[in-house]
């Protein structure tokens, strides 16, 4: 009984050990995706703190703020949100029930627009891994956020303190465009 009881313990150790870098990696990755691949600062901001980074593209939410959970992230990003400029970006949404029960045809002219590039499930899922531990719940964004997101050799947050959140993209828009 002990010796099952001592190989549980290892087993949950070693799933432990093995699942704290995966996690770290699908951060990476949808920090990349959010960063990178889709372009969410654009929208978003780079805190996601709804401060768009291209005065060209539509205010997105401020995720910082949002009450979605996980679930409720993952299906926006999956199909959008409808009647809003948030586009979805599974390349098979509103082609047939997935995204809210409603095909093409039937959520008409609320359909969101087609995101580019389209996300498979696995970059879906580490996007949303991604703002849960970066942005969700995380209030007024810091400087050391924006080291982190930016890397230690940036323009960006170097004056931080003295102007707030406004001298990495946040604040007020008019004052950064």
């Amino acid at each position: 009984m002990r010796l099952l009881a001592g190989l549980a313990i290892s087993t949950c150790v070693v799933v432990a050990l093995w699942a704290a870098p995966a996690a770290a990696q699908n951060i990476d990755l949808g920090k990349s995706v959010y960063q990178t691949k889709v372009q969410c600062p654009l929208c978003h901001g780079w805190a996601g703190h709804g401060v768009h980074e291209d005065p060209r593209a539509p205010n997105g939410a401020n995720l910082r703020e949002t009450a979605m959970d996980a679930e409720a992230l993952y299906v926006a990003v999956q199909c959008g949100l409808p009647g809003t400029s948030m586009p979805f970006f599974d390349r098979l949404a509103y082609t047939d029930d997935r995204c809210y029960g409603m095909t093409a045809d039937a959520i008409g002219d609320m359909k969101p627009p087609p995101g580019q590039p389209v996300l498979i499930k696995r970059e879906i899922d580490a996007l949303v891994a991604y703002l849960m531990a970066k942005v969700v719940g995380r209030g007024e964004p810091s400087e050391e956020e924006c080291v982190e997101f930016f890397g230690a050799d940036n323009n960006r947050c170097t004056d931080f303190a003295a102007m707030g959140a406004g001298g990495a993209g946040g604040g007020d828009p008019a004052a950064n465009h």
